[in-house]
This record gives structure tokens, sequence and C-alpha cells, in this order.
């Protein structure tokens, strides 16, 4: 695994997918094989509620994905698809671009949108990343939260995480690979038997170096208070997503 630092790309040498569908299904056959037929006459696992979500707030103009992974809900006709990390647990990448999120190569007021999937939790420091996010996004840009739920999965023997801790964390320039929730998580996420599978195979010593532990836990209500915190107007709150149960929804407006 490698995690690239800040290098310098634009949107004109971006090798955007010229057929959404065609890369949906390409990128899926690699992560599940045979059963990639199966997903792909399954409505509901190709999440046309969360794809609707993005086609309602931003139709128009190119995106950005912070934080990718195996699989994208993104229109990839039109939105830049980056990672800080080339795998995760056991599954590569499908990012075309390398960054951290909080040290994003592009210009001020480039994107039109900027989404993240159960991405946010793995950043110890949110408000550095959602300010960096919010200085790329355009005037009445929107910013895409979707987040794993408190009570929806193996966080629910964690206690929430406050927005007076997270400004503290900024206070403090907290890095990213901070070890001040590395406790708790062995003790409520791993000892308990609850750790994902595709991290199992990775030790306490780089579990926060990889980007591998959650360091807050939250519901809809406490992200809900962050983006109003960083000065977006809250346009739509979900507390369960209906195509990934364990999700909630937030949806922010750059004013």
């Amino acid at each position: 695994m490698y995690m690239i630092r800040k290098q310098e790309y634009d949107l004109e040498t971006y090798p955007f997918e010229p057929n959404d569908f065609l890369f949906y299904f390409r990128s899926l056959y690699h992560d599940r094989g045979l059963k990639a037929f199966y997903q792909l006459f399954n409505r509901t696992r190709r999440r046309p509620y969360s794809r609707g979500l993005i086609a309602r707030f931003a139709p128009t103009g190119i995106g950005l994905e912070i934080g990718v992974g195996a699989r994208t809900i993104c229109p990839t006709t039109r939105t830049v698809l980056s990672d800080g990390y080339s795998e995760h647990g056991v599954a590569n990448s499908i990012g075309k671009v390398f960054f951290m999120g909080d040290e994003i190569p592009y210009k001020d007021e480039t994107f039109s949108f900027v989404l993240s999937e159960h991405v946010l939790e793995h950043i110890a420091n949110p408000i550095k990343m959602l300010k960096e996010w919010i200085r790329v996004l355009k005037k009445n840009g929107h910013v895409f939260l979707f987040l794993p739920h408190k009570e929806r999965t193996f966080d629910r023997f964690r206690k929430i995480t406050t927005l007076e801790h997270l400004i503290s964390d900024y206070e403090n320039d907290i890095s990213f690979d901070d070890q001040g929730h590395l406790k708790e998580w062995w003790q409520d996420i791993v000892e308990k038997g609850l750790m994902p599978d595709h991290y199992k195979h990775i030790g306490k010593q780089d579990v926060t170096g990889t980007g591998s532990i959650h360091h807050h836990v939250w519901t809809e209500k406490e992200i809900a208070e962050l983006l109003e915190y960083v000065e977006l107007k809250v346009v739509l709150i979900d507390p369960k997503v209906h195509d990934r149960r364990d999700t909630f929804v937030v949806v922010g407006r750059k004013i």
C-alpha cells in the first residue's frame, strides 16, 4: 500500500469515463467476480436512491469524490475519483488520482460537488478536512456525507463524538495518524470480535497509519451540527439511506 502526498493535477488531463455504466460493471466485476452479475440486476444494490441524490442536488458540473475505495455511486463521466490510499483492507482502490483529503491539489472553487462515503469517520481531524473540501467547492455547490450510523454498525458500543471534541482536535491540529482513539477502538471493536473482515489482517501498530480506524462515531444529528459549524447550509438529512442501511446521509450547500 502507498500513500501519495499533494501533487499537481488539473481537470483538463483527468481521464473521465466515457460510459458510466460500463465503468460501474467493470469495477464491480473486478471486485466481486461472478457475483457482479447478480448485483448488476439487483436494483437496490445499484444504489438508485443514493445516485438520485447526486442527480437531485448536483445535476450538472464536475464533482470530486474523496476516498473512493473499491466502488463509487458518483457519475464517473463527470467526477474526479480520488483516494489517499491505493488499497483499503483487501480491496484495491478505483481512484485515478491520489492525495490526502486535507491537501487537495486543485484551485479554489473548482468543483460543483464533493462527496465522501464512509470516509470522514476515518479522519482524525474532520473540521480541517471539511474546510479543505469547502475551499475547492464552488459557491452553491454541495457536500454529500454518507456515514455509518452509530446504532447500525459495530460502533454501537462507543460514545458519540461531540462537536466540542472536533473543535478541540482542530485547534490542536491533530494529525491524520493520531492514536487518541486507538485504545477505545481496540477495546470496543477488536476485543469484542467486531473488527470488519477486510481489516482483520492489520496489526494494532498499523491501524491508524493505514486509515483503518473509526476515529469518530456519529448520527445524523451531530453531522448536521458539524456542517452548520463550518458554515454550510444543511439542505437534506436522511437518518437511513434506503440502499445502504447502515448509513445516514447529510447534504450541505456552500453559501
